[in-house]
């Protein structure tokens, strides 16, 4: 029983995490899923824009994590799906404060000082997003027992796969 009290406590950040993500202005998720499916102004409902954020990010990580468990396992680590399922559920935590930066930003606009609260979150944003990948590295070199340099390469290997992979069909389709 103990075992599985680390999934559950990782899958309730990664609601948690999810619902302030949803309800974070950035723009607000219904206005966005209004212009994304062309949709009349005030018809996406705030329920269901949670709900899909919610259900978006559990089938992210849990996709990401066994993308990340295969190339750990092609170079040999010693770690298990569930173990970093919940490592990267942790490791997501600091998505919570994008929040009260946008907040931040809000205020700052309704001053005058949109610039700033602007500038202010992007700066955020961006050691929000650094801390984010020290976490997810870290999730990763403690569940496999990597040294850091074999988690970083296990953590970019899927990225890199992305680009070069269609490249390299788009070389060969042009070849032919």
């Amino acid at each position: 029983m103990t075992k599985w009290r680390p999934l559950g406590w990782a899958m309730l950040v990664l609601l948690f995490v999810a619902i302030v993500f949803a309800l974070t202005p950035l723009p607000n998720p219904p206005e966005l899923g209004e212009a994304i499916f062309h949709l009349i102004g005030g018809s996406v409902n705030i329920v269901l824009a949670v709900f899909i954020c919610i259900i978006s990010f559990m089938a992210i990580l849990w996709v990401a994590a066994g993308i990340l468990h295969l190339v750990a396992s092609l170079l040999h680590g010693r770690g298990n799906y569930l173990g970093v399922v919940c490592g990267l559920s942790f490791a997501i935590f600091p998505l919570s404060f994008l929040a009260p930066l946008a907040f931040l930003r809000a205020i700052l606009a309704s001053v005058g000082m949109g610039v700033l609260g602007s500038i202010l979150f992007l700066i955020g944003s961006l050691i929000l997003f650094i801390w984010l990948l020290i976490l997810e590295i870290i999730a990763i070199r403690q569940n496999y027992s990597f040294s850091t340099g074999k988690a970083i390469v296990t953590y970019f290997i899927p990225g890199i796969a992305l680009v070069i992979i269609p490249l390299l069909v788009a070389g060969i389709t042009a070849a032919i």
